[in-house]
């Protein structure tokens, strides 16, 4: 078992998905909601990125080759998106659409957080949390066991993904306090702050992949007709 890989591995994972940075965010979507219904969610998010990271080790660079993606565009394609969702939340009231939604749907705790969970999987689980660096940083690695052939490196890694899914949810849950420190007024605050930095950061995600587009495949092109 390579040792220094699987801690590589788990260092970057963790800062990349960053499930600290993105508290805040899921505050605003869940503060109007019972510990319970927050308690669902969280798990229900936390699931769907540990299923979301399983799913890229195994077959990301498989599929992503399948249907001829590249990183670079997918990385434009994320950004995009989270343009769109820090605009929203600059300008919307993510705590309100959160109430609004969970008052469609009056049934048991589950119910209400799995009425919420399908409104808000996209941003959270991804490409906030589960982004193009992340599905960069798993497919490489992923790619890296199998070139050595270190076939066990991909059970290592399961179990690290499966760790840090599961602090995902703990850090998800410690949401109330957070909530009752900041206030509703100051949580409105941040959520219009992180959206400004979620729109921000899908510019870069944008500037970024254009950049590589541009290196990788056009520079190369012209300079090949010159």
């Amino acid at each position: 078992m390579n040792l220094p890989l699987q801690v590589s591995f788990a260092t970057t994972l963790f800062a990349l998905l960053n499930p600290l940075g993105v508290l805040p965010i899921f505050i605003g979507y869940t503060a109007g909601e019972r510990r319970a219904v927050q308690r669902w969610i969280a798990f229900l998010i936390s699931l769907t990125v540990f299923g979301l990271l399983i799913l890229f080790l195994f077959t990301g660079s498989p599929l992503l080759k399948f249907f001829g993606i590249s990183i670079s565009a997918f990385r434009i394609a994320g950004g995009i998106l989270l343009l769109l969702i820090g605009i929203n939340l600059t300008m919307g009231d993510a705590t309100k659409q959160a109430k609004e939604i969970v008052s469609q749907d009056q049934g048991s705790s589950l119910k209400q957080a799995q009425s919420i969970y399908r409104k808000i999987v996209i941003p959270l689980a991804m490409p906030l949390l589960v982004g193009p660096g992340v599905i960069a940083n798993v497919i490489l690695h992923a790619t890296q066991a199998e070139t050595e052939k270190q076939y066990e490196l991909l059970v290592g890694f399961s179990i690290v993904i499966a760790l840090i899914s599961l602090l995902t949810f703990l850090i998800f849950q410690s949401g109330r306090w957070f909530q009752k420190v900041l206030g509703d007024v100051g949580l409105s605050i941040l959520t219009r702050i992180l959206g400004l930095l979620v729109a921000s950061i899908g510019v870069q995600f944008m500037v970024t992949g254009i950049t590589d587009i541009i290196a990788n495949l056009i520079t190369p092109a012209v300079l090949k007709q010159l």
